[in-house]
């Protein structure tokens, strides 16, 4: 069965970026796993239509260090053309800068959700639940979900960017190529009624057009914008 939750939420069009923009780009950086204000946030979605914002659902995302690893549980909960929709995803990560999956786990409620699980070793992910199939995970490759991590912990400088080569849709086990992020500079938002002073990030690469990212001084993920009409707000008071 196709999946196109992900697709509904998070999914763009092709954007070309030229060779010359990639050479410029540092890799993403080491960061301190100590000093990250590891946690839980919940996000609106919301949906840009004709000026509007239609509320979509919300999502929670858990960052935890243990032993080892990383672990990254993200709850999505929408509704679309008035269908309920869930997914309960959980990813067990190394403690590098990529945050490099070793184990993703899926569990999805609804016409299209997946539910599936991957063991990933030595460059190679076994799947099984939707998919029965083994398929080739590049090192240094990013997850989506590892990315709303990575990009609250970039250096905050004005016009730096950073990249990475392989990049993972984990609910979709669909691998693309060549990403960058360009830290644009700082802007205030207003976020759950408050007024924030942030940092505003774009990202581009293989098969989506621009998405950005605004992250407060303190290295938390505020908003996220995806083809110019799907937005995440946190909500600070919860």
């Amino acid at each position: 069965m196709k999946n196109t939750f992900l697709p509904i939420l998070l999914s763009s069009f092709s954007l070309f970026i030229s060779e010359s923009i990639f050479a410029k780009a540092k890799p993403l950086p080491n960061y301190n796993m100590e000093t990250i204000k590891w946690g839980t946030q919940k996000y609106k979605f919301t949906l840009i239509k004709d000026e509007e914002k239609v509320e979509l659902g919300y999502a929670i995302f858990r960052t935890e260090l243990k032993d080892d690893r990383v672990i990254l549980s993200d709850a999505y909960f929408v509704r679309y053309e008035g269908k309920p929709m869930s997914l309960n995803m959980k990813l067990v990560c190394l403690q590098d800068q990529y945050l490099s999956p070793v184990k993703i786990e899926c569990e999805g409620k609804g016409d299209e959700m997946p539910t599936l699980k991957a063991i990933i070793k030595d460059g190679e992910a076994k799947i099984s639940g939707e998919w029965n199939k083994t398929m080739k995970i590049p090192k240094g490759t990013v997850t989506s979900a590892a990315f709303y991590r990575i990009v609250a912990q970039l250096p905050r400088v004005r016009g730096a960017t950073y990249r990475y080569d392989f990049a993972l849709e984990a609910s979709e086990m669909h691998l693309k190529r060549n990403y960058i992020a360009k830290v644009i500079g700082k802007e205030s938002v207003i976020i759950d009624g408050a007024k924030v002073e942030c940092w505003k990030i774009s990202q581009n690469g293989g098969a989506i057009s621009e998405q950005l990212f605004w992250v407060s001084e303190d290295g938390i993920l505020l908003r996220v914008l995806m083809d110019g009409r799907k937005q995440m707000d946190l909500q600070m008071g919860d």
